[in-house]
């Protein structure tokens, strides 16, 4: 496959300034999401004339540029999306994993990240990969809900891989934490290492093969594209793990699913149904709740005792979230996940593959028992919340065990303790994680139930990234260099 193309003949810089100065385009529309690159790509789309969901594909595509340690190309995730006049419905592209033969697995080997107060191991290797979901789901998405032609929403990503994204304050931190992944490829180290240091707050992250690879989305139809060149690319590195066939590949369909819908205090909440995990144990939690006029820090510690012997393990959550309501009402809101990656890059295209069949908390049972073909359970839940007047509440979160504990004690700071939205995202959170309660500092110190109670320095990326948009105010959370507009 040729991935060197002529660069675009549009000029991306010049078509979406142009749409900075259109008037009436901008009119009320909100969005928050994981990085300033990615929400002005999101916003750059609006003010062309598109609508939510090709804000939210574009913006997913400049994250796998600006958010590259969260999310990527050959990731997976799902999109809440409801058009407005239309019922919710949820994409689900994560990712998925054939059947196993566990006796042919190569390419699989541990390694220990180091996030401060905790080691985490990981398994990186070919022989972690499942199948990616993300690009097939932006493409369907993009052909029952997008309006503008998808080559312009990949534009601004292409212009970003080029010319460079500033690395956030999170960025740099998670950087670190991942450097065992980022050391074990020369090509990782190419894109994050600048005059033998990794790259720091401010620096510019270059990904020019990545630019090179999107280029192929202007001139072909993205769809055919994706089956028969990507799917044959990815396949031919991802072989070596022995694990994953090129129909596996080709065959991979993003499945639309009925909302998991609670009414719960005169709202209505619709959330990630099965197979995530996440939609259901938000649910439990909320309902341990239900009862209450008032939620303190005590009530979700009992909430989260009640769904403790369902959720995952503890890992830092490679995950990123994007929100989007435009000025016609129409939501798109969407999770997109990398694990921490699987430690290469495809040749040629500076893609990183999920690792998501050597996560502890994503295989149970432990790894490569897959018996057949199934998308892999996990906790990421685009939400959307709908008040009796028809006002809009979206949200979701990164921080895999933490998206549960993130979301539950967002949705009762809303709910229940009528904050508004800033406050109910900035408010310190806990989160319960097998016997030990995490804390953020608070001004108050309420008396936990709990033995093991850690108390850390401040508000930190471990307890989630909830990026939300209401039909009055639009918030990225702080913890993960969250922005909004």
């Amino acid at each position: 496959m040729d991935i060197n193309l002529p660069s675009a003949k549009v000029n991306v810089i010049t078509r979406f300034a142009k749409g900075k100065d259109k008037k009436n385009m901008v009119d009320n529309f909100k969005i928050a999401g994981g990085h300033k690159d990615t929400v002005d790509s999101a916003s750059n789309v609006l003010k062309e004339g598109g609508n939510a969901f090709d804000a939210a594909i574009a913006g997913v595509f400049a994250s796998m540029s600006c958010e590259y340690l969260y999310t990527g190309a050959a990731s997976g995730g799902a999109m809440l999306v409801k058009k407005n006049g239309f019922s919710a419905d949820i994409i689900d592209f994560f990712v998925e994993t054939p059947p196993i033969d566990s006796s042919k697995v190569k390419d699989f080997k541990a390694i220990n990240a180091d996030f401060g107060n905790t080691k985490q191991e990981f398994n990186i290797g070919a022989g972690s990969v499942g199948i990616p979901g993300t690009l097939p789901g932006l493409i369907q998405i993009h052909k029952e809900y997008g309006s503008l032609p998808f080559s312009v929403l990949v534009e601004q990503a292409i212009d970003l891989s080029k010319k460079g994204c500033l690395v956030s304050k999170n960025q740099e931190y998670l950087s670190e934490v991942l450097f065992p992944i980022i050391s074990s490829s020369k090509v990782l180290e190419s894109l994050f290492i600048k005059d033998g240091s990794l790259l720091k707050e401010g620096d510019l992250f270059f990904n020019t093969e990545f630019a090179s690879f999107l280029d192929q989305f202007l001139y072909e139809d993205a769809a055919t594209f994706y089956k028969h060149e990507v799917c044959p690319l990815f396949y031919n590195s991802f072989k070596a793990g022995g694990i994953i066939e090129l129909k596996n590949l080709q065959e991979y369909t993003p499945k639309k699913r009925a909302p998991l819908e609670l009414k719960y205090c005169g709202h209505q909440i619709f959330m990630n149904p099965q197979p995530s995990t996440g939609g259901t144990l938000i649910n439990v939690g909320l309902k341990q709740l239900s009862g209450l006029d008032v939620v303190s820090k005590q009530d979700i510690e009992g909430a989260l005792h009640k769904i403790k012997n369902f959720k995952d393990q503890d890992m830092v959550g490679s995950t990123t979230h994007l929100s989007v309501i435009d000025k016609e009402n129409n939501v798109a809101s969407v999770t997109t996940t990398n694990g921490v990656g699987a430690g290469f890059t495809v040749p040629g295209t500076g893609i990183m593959p999920n690792n998501m069949l050597g996560e502890k908390h994503l295989n149970m049972n432990g790894f490569h028992n897959w018996k057949s073909r199934q998308r892999i359970p996990s906790n990421i839940c685009p939400t959307l919340i709908i008040d009796k007047n028809n006002n809009l509440t979206t949200l979701g979160s990164a921080g895999s065990s933490r998206i549960i504990s993130a979301t539950i004690s967002v949705i009762s700071n809303l709910l229940h303790n009528e904050m508004s939205l800033k406050r109910s995202i900035s408010k310190s959170r806990i989160h319960l994680e097998g016997d030990t309660l995490h804390c953020e500092p608070s001004d108050n110190h309420p008396k936990y139930k709990t033995k093991n109670v850690v108390v850390w320095g401040g508000k930190n990326m471990y307890f989630g990234g909830v990026n939300a948009c209401s039909s009055f105010e639009s918030v990225g959370d702080e913890r993960r260099s969250g922005v909004s507009v």
